[in-house]
């Protein structure tokens, strides 16, 4: 190692001009990989652009010169993972292809479909149609070779059709929301494998039976705490968290928005509560599951449709989970994705039990996958008119979980 007397000067002199520090020619890209990841990780309400400059090493001034704000970086990360989604199409005709194609561009920008679901609230109006615009092309030009590979397989029904070309979607958005770590080819291939089960999972018997209808009469709950709790809960899911008050969460039930602090302290803790409310309501499934089982795949089994009929009874609480858990603060934020962590791992291990030959990462994909797939479906039901949807999705499931 070289003392200090051998390290040459650095200091600039008069024969020897100082060296000047040239920005990197990828210094835009650089802002978008770490907005991304931030947006992603964080939630975008949670992220500032002195957040995203200090990721990069940059002051704020240098951010604005490329960007003019949060939306228009927002807007160039959507933009860039759909641009990469177009290619892997427009390149494959085959179904193979470009479901291995689409499972590759998310793997890539896992942000995406979690950005795109709350993008409607964050971007201009010009920008979001032509974003928009884009996204349904895409999604009709893989929607047009599903289809056209079922009516191969004699399957025709219009209903049928809806449920499992929005099932692929949802098996192949899953990574965003999950950061599951796993070998690229390996989490590719096994994406692609779901996919295809879903498209060729038997399907219940439709017989007479048609998709529940929509509440004639809805009651809300004598309690004023509890009605607070379900009116904020379907505030939250329609408008996002930072975007309702106190004040709309009270009138929604008919107080004013000052009352609402004699039940809760702050916004903050009526969405806990609403959070809580729901992983709850999960816990107790699963203990329920695991009591009546006979056995590791039987538990599972159960568990599977006690999900199901949680999320597709209530499909406002699938969207406060996956969406407003970031505006919790710091502690709090932990604790809850800790709890839901925990949750998870609980699924992992009885998938595990039930199929000895999974390593972890691989059970763990598979399970936020299925899930994934009973919370995309149950927040756009699918065309009703053969059965009920809970029946679809528990096949369905099943047969991810069997990939």
């Amino acid at each position: 190692m070289a003392s200090v007397a051998e390290i040459p000067e650095r200091l600039p002199s008069p024969d020897r001009p100082a060296a000047v520090r040239r920005r990197p020619r990828d210094r835009k890209a650089q802002i978008v990989a770490a907005a991304a990841r931030l947006f992603w990780e964080r939630g975008y309400s949670q992220v500032g652009m002195a957040d995203i400059a200090g990721a990069v090493g940059i002051g704020a001034s240098a951010l604005y010169r490329h960007f003019r704000g949060k939306g228009d970086l927002l807007a160039a990360v959507l933009t860039e993972s759909l641009t990469e989604l177009e290619r892997v199409l427009a390149e494959s005709t085959d179904l193979a292809g470009q479901l291995r194609g689409t499972a590759g561009v998310v793997l890539a920008h896992r942000e995406y479909a979690a950005l795109w679901e709350r993008a409607p609230g964050q971007l201009p109006a010009r920008e979001l149609d032509e974003l928009a615009a884009r996204h349904r092309a895409a999604l009709d030009r893989l929607t047009a070779t599903v289809t056209g590979a079922l009516a191969g397989r004699g399957i025709t029904g219009p209903a049928e059709v809806a449920l499992r070309t929005r099932a692929v979607s949802s098996v192949l958005q899953s990574p965003s929301q999950h950061r599951t770590q796993l070998d690229p080819d390996h989490f590719v291939a096994l994406l692609h494998r779901a996919a295809s089960a879903v498209l060729t999972a038997p399907l219940p018997e439709s017989g007479a039976l048609t998709g529940p209808g929509a509440p004639k009469d809805p009651q809300l709950p004598a309690s004023r705490r509890e009605a607070l709790l379900a009116a904020a809960s379907t505030l939250f899911a329609e408008r996002g968290y930072p975007a309702v008050s106190l004040d709309d969460i009270g009138a929604a039930i008919g107080i004013a928005g000052p009352s609402v602090y004699n039940h809760f302290p702050s916004k903050a803790d009526v969405l806990l509560s609403v959070l809580h409310r729901g992983n709850e309501a999960l816990w107790f499934a699963l203990h329920q599951a695991l009591a009546a089982a006979e056995g590791p795949a039987d538990a599972l089994g159960r568990l599977l449709d006690s999900y199901v009929a949680i999320m597709a009874g209530n499909p406002e609480i699938i969207t406060v989970l996956l969406n407003e858990a970031a505006s919790l603060p710091g502690e709090q934020r932990a604790d809850f994705r800790r709890t839901q962590r925990d949750y998870v791992a609980e699924w992992v291990a009885l998938l595990r039990r039930s199929r000895a030959e999974l390593s972890e990462p691989a059970a763990r994909v598979l399970v936020h996958t299925a899930l994934g797939l009973v919370n995309s479906l149950c927040r756009s039901r699918p065309t009703p008119g053969r059965i009920p949807l809970e029946a679809d999705l528990s096949a369905l499931c099943r047969a991810v979980l069997r990939t």
